[in-house]
């Protein structure tokens, strides 16, 4: 599955709600709990960092567990990215620490920094398989219309017309649907797939307006996702 966003549609032009979500990460019932959404992002950066899964898993569990008995802590504020990331670097450590000297790997964190390429790039990729896994679920609980097929099919084929949509969705999902159909869908599933990742960036900041989400979108690399959609920030 392609983690790229949407390409744009020039059809019509829907509304996301910035600020929809009521979720932000710091309200969370369990902080170990909801930090299990993000395992994939951080065990790719701990990987990059130690040199192995089995030493990224390894760190995860450290963190899980710190997660577990202390929750968020005092630090429970600002970005989760950057509470992650501080985590990450803290449990890199520590599974270091606890290696054999001999097998000690080395480890450079001077570029793993809050706005590294690399962490920024696994963060963004985590928000948006989030997002995809979320259309997908509504697709599932509301088969008519597939949002989730007819917008993940011309996103893997983005110069192919409505037209040709037609038969590759009957070929990749079975699924028959006519080419008026597939017009309306597209527009629809694009607005659905742009709320859903602004709902999950929503999320991941502390007390977020409007301006903090359409911020860390773009710092993100996210804008495509909203190409031709409105964006509002009511509550």
């Amino acid at each position: 599955m392609s983690n790229d966003s949407p390409s744009p549609d020039a059809q019509r032009k829907s509304t996301v709600n910035l600020v929809r979500s009521s979720h932000p990460w710091t309200e969370a019932d369990s902080a170990a709990g909801f930090v299990l959404r993000y395992l994939a992002p951080m065990r790719r950066q701990l990987t990059s960092m130690l040199g192995s899964t089995e030493q990224a898993d390894e760190a995860l569990k450290l963190l899980l567990a710190h997660l577990v008995s202390a929750g968020f802590g005092d630090h429970k504020q600002g970005r989760l990215r950057d509470f992650l990331l501080r985590g990450i670097r803290s449990a890199a450590k520590s599974t270091v620490n606890e290696m054999p000297k001999e097998k000690r790997p080395t480890l450079n964190m001077d570029g793993v920094t809050l706005e590294s390429k690399e962490w920024l790039s696994y963060w963004r990729d985590g928000i948006l398989e989030r997002a995809w896994r979320a259309l997908e679920r509504k697709e599932h609980a509301e088969p008519d219309p597939p949002v989730y097929s007819v917008l993940h099919c011309a996103t893997a084929n983005p110069q192919a017309t409505a037209a040709m949509l037609v038969v590759q969705i009957a070929s990749d999902t079975g699924i028959k649907i006519d080419q008026p159909a597939v017009e309306k869908i597209l527009p629809e599933s694009r607005a659905l797939f742009a709320q859903l990742v602004a709902d999950e960036v929503a999320e991941t900041l502390e007390k977020p307006s409007g301006a903090d989400v359409k911020r860390e979108i773009s710092l993100l690399g996210l804008g495509k996702a909203f190409n031709g959609v409105a964006l509002v920030a009511e509550n």
